[in-house]
């Protein structure tokens, strides 16, 4: 009996042996593989079924964090294109004001006035990416601490449509807003004066006219704003205009970046609200619904 039984712990010591030094060489693996670049996984000389679980449950941890390694990395690298097009498109009407300006120092008898609305159109472009630069900051900013305070949404839209009279007058563009008044929200006011900002400058680009804009109580806890207007052109695939990086204006002959309603849904996001689209043939609408009530 006493055999059987010095036999039986030598066996569940070298059991446990195996396991201890099965145990080791997977940390180590483990540490090998959080200190260089691999793609190599923890093996197992052991067929010890909780063991072999163990390995595989680490290994598949290991895969999923490569993948959103690698993802990250494809999200930056758009980023970096995204940066470049539009530090181009930046840098492009800069130039041209630039040469302008030189040509009227040179020729103060020339046809000025022509070269001075190439200049203040070219200023616009700059202007106008600078703008989608700046939103595109506050985005990548993580840890952005909103300043929540009590908001006038009917006197902050009406003023920002006032502010945009001569554009909108400029582009024929005839406004018909149906704003209640009196309703206060709690919110970043910043941040939804960029979401007015993005979507005015959206009807700018891209309305052809029968331009509406409305703030009424949703609820007795939200309220909804809509921008609908008529487009100049139709748009083939409507259902990839939130996607950041798409711009339905392929050539660029039109000034688009292709984040500016991606930006908007990213901000109502933030402000704890929901962004909706709705495009039929040449009919755009875009719908904010907000909480009257937010917690910073």
């Amino acid at each position: 009996m006493i055999i059987i039984l010095s036999i039986i712990g030598c066996v569940l010591l070298g059991i446990l042996g195996l396991l201890i030094h099965d145990l080791r060489r997977a940390t180590n693996e483990l540490n090998y593989i959080n200190t260089h670049e691999t793609n190599a996984l923890i093996t197992t000389s052991t067929n010890f079924p909780f063991l072999a679980r163990l390995i595989k449950e680490s290994n598949d941890s290991l895969k999923q964090s490569r993948e959103i390694k690698q993802a990250g990395i494809q999200k930056d690298k758009q980023i970096r294109q995204m940066l470049t097009n539009l530090t181009h498109d930046i840098k492009t009407p800069l130039t041209v004001s630039m040469g302008y300006v030189q040509l009227m120092r040179k020729d103060s008898g020339g046809d000025v006035q022509k070269s001075l609305e190439k200049v203040s159109k070219n200023l616009n472009s700059v202007d106008y990416y600078l703008h989608y630069l700046m939103d595109f900051n506050v985005l990548q900013e993580k840890g952005i601490n909103l300043e929540i305070t009590e908001v006038d949404v009917a006197k902050l839209l009406e003023t920002e449509l006032f502010s945009f009279y001569d554009e909108f007058e400029g582009h024929g563009l005839q406004v018909t807003p149906q704003i209640t008044s009196g309703i206060i929200i709690k919110t970043d006011e910043t941040l939804l004066l960029r979401v007015f900002q993005n979507l005015i400058g959206n009807i700018l680009k891209y309305a052809k006219d029968n331009v509406e804009v409305q703030l009424t109580s949703k609820d007795a806890d939200h309220v909804e704003i809509t921008f609908e207007n008529t487009m100049l052109t139709e748009l083939e695939h409507p259902e990839l205009l939130l996607n950041r990086f798409y711009t339905g204006d392929e050539a660029r002959t039109n000034q688009s970046s292709g984040i500016g309603l991606s930006i908007v849904q990213s901000l109502i996001t933030m402000l704890g609200g929901r962004f909706d689209l709705e495009v039929a043939s040449l009919t755009f609408k875009a719908t904010i619904t907000l909480k009257k009530s937010s917690q910073s």
